[in-house]
């Protein structure tokens, strides 16, 4: 998947996530997506946080899907989508500072006076020990970790395309939320691709400098004859032979140019004159080929390799953004067809809210569609109940009191009943114990919540297949 692909399925899990009331997108929706893209996916499925390739495909489906059938029906939801963007460059800029590049270099070009140039006072040196600077600082800053940049961060921040006004309807607040959610998902993976994007932008315009002295030179060449003349205080004729053939011998072997060495003692101009000045033209195409091998061609390459590397951390960030607790409460949405689970209730009252707490928790961890059974188990009577039990369904909960101090002769006693006498008449059997902090609400210090914690699961272990707290307002713990 590309960019853009990512960036459609996080802004439908920010919307998801940040509308908590369904307010901009109903449960009804969500649930829909989901059945219709889902392509016999299940939450079994989704073993870790990172996704792989089957629920990448779904998220994309789905978030489709969404877009699809969605977009354009609900003006709250259009103006939302609007304004989720994250950093990127703006194009104009860029298309703007490669014409600057080109035009900067066709001016270095200049071909020195009247109809003679100076070898030695083309650009080329400075240009090659430029780009061999800046190609290995470039490797390094390639293959090193991405840190916090106040200069990269100031340049995104005004590249960064200006976001719509928030108007004040009545999905402010709840938008603010999303927009919340949208960055703190998108903001690391999109600044880090920014970057090396904007290290291939600047290795293009490297390549269009380059491009651009060449175009120089022939453009100047093509209404006037130029003769070749090399002049230098620093350096005699021998050693600008040798200067010239290591400078030009790259370009000479790999493009079959000829390098005339032979004509630099006669093209050596002393006291304003030389001997023989040489035709231009091999020394143009000399001078061509070296800016193509050694500027042109090793800048594109980074920049492809920035390109890709920008890619590949991409779609690795991406993958890894903690998509487990979202991909199954989206499955469990639609899972569970009518399936029914028999709630356990020991010594604790079913009251109504108590009772939507539980069903709550049931369904999210099997699914919207499951129908819970409840049933009570008085403190004392445990006993009994074993005794007459006959378990229908292979699906049990057991719910305890999280305040309740537990005992191994009474609570751990009877899950290990109960999973004997389920085990014994139901196959593929599994039992949950779900343990209600709802009625501690915040009376309880977070010291005293997980001691309580940790007393019931060092209790329970190996006794129940999976525990879970059943946190106020309906949040849980594993």
């Amino acid at each position: 998947m590309d960019w853009n692909d990512w960036l459609t399925i996080l802004r439908w899990r920010a919307i998801e996530e940040g509308d908590t009331e369904a307010v901009i997108l109903s449960e009804e929706r969500r649930r829909e997506s989901t059945a219709r893209t889902r392509a016999g996916m299940d939450s079994e499925m989704v073993k870790t946080e990172r996704v792989g390739d089957r629920e990448s495909a779904f998220l994309l489906r789905r978030a489709r899907w969404l877009e699809h059938e969605l977009i354009g029906w609900s003006g709250p939801l259009v103006r939302v989508m609007e304004r989720l963007n994250p950093v990127k460059g703006r194009r104009s800029w860029i298309i703007a500072g490669w014409l600057a590049a080109l035009i900067t270099g066709y001016a270095l070009a200049g071909l020195g006076q009247e109809a003679e140039f100076n070898l030695l006072a083309l650009p080329l040196v400075g240009v090659l020990a430029w780009n061999g600077t800046m190609t290995v600082i470039a490797l390094v800053f390639e293959f090193r970790t991405i840190g916090r940049s106040r200069l990269m961060e100031w340049l995104a921040s005004r590249m960064t395309p200006i976001p719509n006004d928030r108007n004040g309807d009545g999905d402010s607040p709840t938008g603010m939320t999303v927009d919340q959610r949208f960055e703190q998902l998108s903001h690391a993976p999109a600044f880090e691709r920014w970057q090396r994007r904007f290290r291939a932008w600047l290795h293009i315009a490297a390549a269009l400098l380059a491009l651009g002295s060449a175009i120089g030179l022939y453009a100047r060449g093509w209404s006037r004859e130029y003769r070749a003349v090399w002049e230098s205080t620093l350096l005699g004729e021998k050693e600008a032979q040798v200067f010239f053939g290591a400078l030009f011998n790259p370009a000479s072997s790999a493009l079959k140019l000829p390098l005339p060495l032979a004509d630099l003692p006669k093209m050596h101009r002393t006291h304003g004159q030389s001997t023989s000045p040489s035709a231009a033209l091999p020394w143009i195409h000399l001078y061509a080929g070296t800016l193509l091998l050694l500027v042109i061609l090793p800048r594109i390459g980074l920049a492809g390799l920035s390109v890709w590397h920008a890619h590949a951390l991409m779609q690795k960030r991406m993958r890894a953004l903690g998509w487990q607790n979202y991909l199954i409460r989206t499955l469990r949405a639609v899972e569970g067809g009518q399936e029914i689970i028999t709630v356990l209730v020991h010594a604790t009252d079913a009251s109504p809210t108590h009772r939507e707490i539980w069903s709550r928790g049931v369904r999210e961890r099997f699914g919207r569609m499951t129908e819970p059974e409840m049933v009570q188990v008085a403190l004392g009577d445990e006993d009994d109940f074993i005794a007459a039990w006959k378990p229908a369904h292979p699906r049990v909960v057991m719910v305890f009191n999280l305040a309740t101090t537990p005992e191994a002769e009474v609570q751990r006693r009877f899950v290990l009943d109960v999973k004997q006498a389920l085990a014994s008449r139901q196959r593929d059997a599994e039992l949950i114990v779900l343990l209600d902090a709802t009625s501690i609400g915040n009376r309880w210090s977070p010291e005293k919540l997980d001691g309580r914690e940790k007393l019931w699961t060092d209790m329970l272990q190996g006794a129940a297949d999976e525990i879970i707290i059943a946190a106020q307002r309906g949040e849980q713990r594993e």
